[in-house]
C-alpha cells in the first residue's frame, strides 16, 4: 500500500475493485443468513419449538442437515473474509456502507427463531414482568411460572429461574412493548431488534473511536458487525450482552479523552455497561491503572484483593448478592475445557463450584498482571489491554463461556487492531461454531460416524483451531488497512487531544 504521509493519512484507494467485492460479499452473507438459516429455520415454526429453541429441532433430518449448516456457516465466513478484505483495501464511503451492511445483514436474520439458546424467550417474558407486572425479573417471585402473562406462560426451558442481567437491561428492553403487544412471537421479535440495533451501535461506536486512534473506522465497524457469529447470536437469537458492550466500547472511548467530564462520562457509561450485564467489571480497574499510571501496580493489587475478598465471601456463602444474576457467572458450560475436564471427572456439585473458584483465581491474576505490565500509554493500548483480559478471561479462565459472550472480547480487540488479536477473535468466532453443531447434532454425529462424546472433542478442536489462527493469521497478513482520506492533518497538539497519540501529562493522573 506505500508508504504513508507523516499525518497517517493515506491516498485514496487505487483499487477500483473494493466496493464492488464489498456489495457482493455482503450480498452473499445476507442471502445465506436469510435463505440458508432464518428462514428454514423461522419463527413460523410451532410456539413449543420456537419456545425450546435449537436450531436441530427443525432440521431434524441428521447428518446431511449438519452439513448443509456447517456448509453455509463455511460461506458466511467467507462472505465476511471478503467483506473486510475490501474494507482492508478501503473506499469512499466505506463506512456508511458498513453501517448498511450491518442493518442489512441484521434484518436477514430476524425472521430465525432463536437457534442456539432460549435466553431471548425468557427475557422476553422478564421484559413484560418488570414493566407491566411491577415484579423484579431477577427474584424468585418474579419467575415466569409465577407470572400470568401471555409471553411467560409460553416460556418453556427455565421456567422456574429467576433473570440473570441487571436493571438496565429490562428497562432498555421495555422499549419494543409499545409495538409488539401480547404475541409470543411479536415480543420475541421485539427483544431481537433491540439486540441487533446494540449490535449496530456497538459496531459503529468501535469505527468512530478507532478513527480517533487513526484506524481504519468501517474495517473496525466490520469486523464487529459483520461476524457471522455476531449476527447469529443477537440479531438472531437475541441475545442481550450487546447492550453490555456498546456501553462498555462507549466508556472506553470517553476514558481516552482529556479532562475529568470525559472521566466522569465514562464512569456513567461503565455503569450503565454493568447496569445492563457484569461481565465488563473485571476489566474495570485497568481504566484507574491508565488514567493513573503512577499508581498501577497499586490498582492492580488492590483489585486483585478485592476480588479476592468477594470470591471468598461468595464461597463461604456471604456473599450479599443471591438472586439470578449469578448463575451464569457459576456455571460449568459444555461448550469450553472447563466443561469437557469436568465431564471426563465426573464432576458435580462442590467439585464445579471449585472449578469456577479456581477459574476465577485464575483470571484475578490475569487482570492483575496485565494491569501492572501492559503497556498504556495511549487509547489503543488501553483498548488492547481490555481485549487481552476479556479474551483471557473467556478463553482460559470462565467455565461458563458461551459463544455469545465473544462479545466481551471482539470490539476491543477491533478497536485496538494488534493483529494477533483481530485473528484470535476471528478465528474464536468461527471455531466456536463447532460445540454449537455438536450440541445440536450428538446424537446423528455418534450413531453416524462413531464419534463418542462429540462435544468434547468439538471443543478440543476449536480451541486448538484458535490458537493456530492467532499464531499463524498475523504471519500471513502483514502491514494495516487503508485508512480513509482526512482533509487535512491537525497540528500535534490537536491530534493529542483527538486521543490519536500519547495522552499528556495534564490529562493523566
Amino acid at each position: 500500500m506505500g508508504k504513508q504521509p507523516p499525518g497517517g493519512e493515506v491516498p485514496a484507494p487505487s483499487s477500483p475493485v473494493a466496493p464492488w467485492l464489498f456489495s457482493g460479499s455482503i450480498g452473499v452473507l445476507a442471502g445465506v443468513l436469510f435463505f440458508g438459516i432464518a428462514t428454514r429455520v423461522s419463527l413460523a415454526n410451532d410456539i413449543d419449538i420456537v419456545a425450546r429453541a435449537g436450531i436441530s429441532r427443525v432440521l431434524r433430518g441428521g447428518i446431511p442437515d449438519l452439513v448443509d449448516t456447517f456448509l453455509l456457516i463455511v460461506l458466511t465466513f467467507a462472505a465476511y473474509a471478503a467483506a473486510l478484505r475490501a474494507l482492508w483495501l478501503g473506499f469512499r464511503h466505506a463506512f456508511a456502507s458498513v453501517a448498511a451492511g450491518i442493518v442489512l445483514c441484521s434484518l436477514a436474520m430476524l425472521p430465525a427463531m432463536p437457534l442456539t439458546s432460549p435466553d431471548a424467550v425468557h427475557l422476553a417474558a422478564d421484559v413484560r414482568t418488570f414493566w407491566l407486572h411491577g415484579k423484579w425479573p431477577a427474584d424468585s417471585s418474579g419467575t415466569p411460572d409465577k407470572v400470568d402473562d401471555p409471553v411467560a406462560n409460553e416460556v418453556r426451558v427455565y421456567r422456574s429461574n429467576p433473570s440473570g442481567y441487571g436493571p438496565l437491561a429490562y428497562v432498555i428492553g421495555g422499549a419494543a412493548l409499545p409495538f409488539v403487544g401480547d404475541s409470543f412471537r411479536a415480543n420475541l421479535v421485539g427483544q431481537k431488534v433491540i439486540a441487533g440495533l446494540f449490535l449496530l451501535g456497538t459496531a459503529l461506536a468501535a469505527g468512530i473511536i478507532a478513527r480517533r486512534f487513526g484506524s481504519n473506522p468501517a474495517f473496525t465497524a466490520g469486523i464487529i458487525g459483520l461476524n457471522p457469529m455476531m449476527l447469529w447470536q443477537y440479531p438472531g437469537d437475541g441475545h442481550n450482552d450487546s447492550l453490555m458492550a456498546f456501553f462498555g466500547v462507549v466508556a472506553l472511548g470517553l476514558a481516552t479523552l482529556p479532562g475529568w467530564r470525559m472521566r466522569a462520562g465514562a464512569a456513567l457509561s461503565g455503569l450503565a455497561s454493568a447496569l445492563c450485564k457484569y461481565a465488563l467489571l473485571i476489566a474495570a480497574p485497568l481504566l484507574a491503572a491508565y488514567w493513573f499510571p503512577r499508581w498501577r501496580l497499586a490498582v492492580a493489587g488492590t483489585a486483585a484483593g478485592l476480588g479476592m475478598m468477594l470470591l471468598l465471601a461468595y464461597a463461604f456463602d456471604v456473599a450479599p448478592v443471591r438472586n439470578g444474576t449469578l448463575g451464569p457467572a457459576t456455571a460449568v458450560a459444555p461448550s469450553n475445557p472447563w466443561g469437557v475436564i469436568a465431564d471426563l471427572f465426573s464432576l458435580s456439585g462442590t467439585g464445579r463450584n471449585r472449578m469456577v473458584f479456581f477459574g476465577y483465581v485464575i483470571a484475578l491474576g490475569i487482570l492483575a498482571a496485565v494491569a501492572a505490565r501492559h503497556s498504556l500509554a495511549t487509547g489503543r493500548d488501553l483498548a488492547r489491554a481490555v481485549a487481552l483480559v476479556m479474551g483471557l478471561f473467556l478463553f482460559a479462565a470462565f467455565p461458563g463461556f458461551l459463544p455469545w459472550y465473544l462479545i466481551w472480547f471482539l470490539p476491543f480487540a477491533a478497536i485496538g487492531g494488534d493483529r494477533r488479536q483481530l485473528w484470535w477473535a476471528a478465528g474464536w468466532s468461527a471455531a466456536a461454531f463447532l460445540p454449537i453443531l455438536a450440541l445440536n447434532w450428538q446424537i446423528s454425529i455418534n450413531r453416524a460416524w462413531n464419534i463418542p462424546e462429540p462435544v468434547r472433542w468439538s471443543v478440543v478442536l476449536a480451541w486448538v483451531l484458535t490458537l493456530l489462527a492467532a499464531w499463524l493469521g498475523p504471519r500471513l497478513t502483514p502491514g494495516a488497512p487503508a485508512r480513509p482520506v482526512r482533509a487535512a492533518s491537525r497540528p500535534r497538539g490537536a491530534r493529542s487531544r483527538a486521543g490519536v497519540t500519547a495522552p499528556g501529562p495534564a490529562r493523566r493522573g
